[in-house]
């Protein structure tokens, strides 16, 4: 742990740029999320709609898994479910002429009521096997293929929402009362070629400050609607003046 808060002290000190007017300090980009996706359920993989790189929308069906047993017992309950319920009908008929018993009236309510129990629980088997996109983002890794055996909470895929990014930069306490959440500073991305330079928004800064390193850890948001900087890139930020 001490290796690493020197670490970043040091990093911090080759990491600060400055000239005759500015100050620019060295952080890191990353993305807004980035989501594992897993199997709910221990099952073969039947089908998958998606590749490395693809472009996804939150709800999008990513892949299948086999669920043929349980679309087999939707239909054998929808057709217990007919039958109980034309049963429940008549009887529910016969009970308010007074004909039918009470206890022959809740015999058959319960009956049809646990059949439509029992083919939601099938239908909502059949859904977990259709494996959807959590969020919108890029898949970047496909990690199963139609025939493979899923584990339970296995991982199948990964994505990331680069849509917005995180700005992380860790800075001395000099620079405390300059910042506060919701103040707009000057960021740049140097290995981007074009229309690098923007403004980020402060959303975090950290509580707690490191006894070891003197550093304190900020979290900037930085809109990336047109998907223009890549997250992992070097990004830089312009330290605003004292007021």
């Amino acid at each position: 742990m001490i290796k690493h808060f020197r670490f970043l002290f040091f990093f911090f000190l080759m990491r600060v740029f400055s000239s005759a007017e500015d100050v620019w300090i060295e952080g890191t980009a990353q993305p807004k999320e980035r989501i594992t996706i897993s199997s709910p359920v221990e099952e073969v993989v039947e089908e998958v709609f998606v590749e490395e790189g693809d472009n996804v929308v939150k709800g999008d069906v990513l892949a299948k898994l086999l669920s043929k047993r349980q679309e087999l017992a939707v239909k054998k309950l929808e057709h217990l479910i007919t039958k109980a319920r034309f049963e429940f009908e008549a009887v529910e008929d016969l009970y308010a002429k007074k004909i039918e018993s009470r206890a022959s009236y809740l015999e058959k309510k319960a009956e049809l009521g646990s059949f439509e129990v029992d083919k939601e629980l099938a239908e909502n088997d059949i859904s977990e096997r259709l494996i959807k996109s959590p969020s919108d983002g890029v898949i970047v890794y496909r990690l199963i293929d139609p025939g493979e055996s899923a584990e339970k909470v296995e991982a199948l895929f990964e994505l990331i929402d680069a849509s917005s990014l995180k700005l992380v930069f860790f800075l001395t306490t000099d620079y405390l009362d300059q910042l506060k959440v919701g103040n707009e500073v000057v960021v740049d991305f140097p290995e981007v070629t074009s229309s690098s330079q923007g403004k980020a928004k402060l959303k975090f800064i950290d509580p707690q400050v490191d006894s070891r390193s003197g550093l304190f850890r900020v979290m900037f948001e930085f809109d990336n609607a047109e998907a223009k900087i890549k997250p992992g890139v070097r990004v830089r930020m312009k330290v605003p003046s004292e007021s």
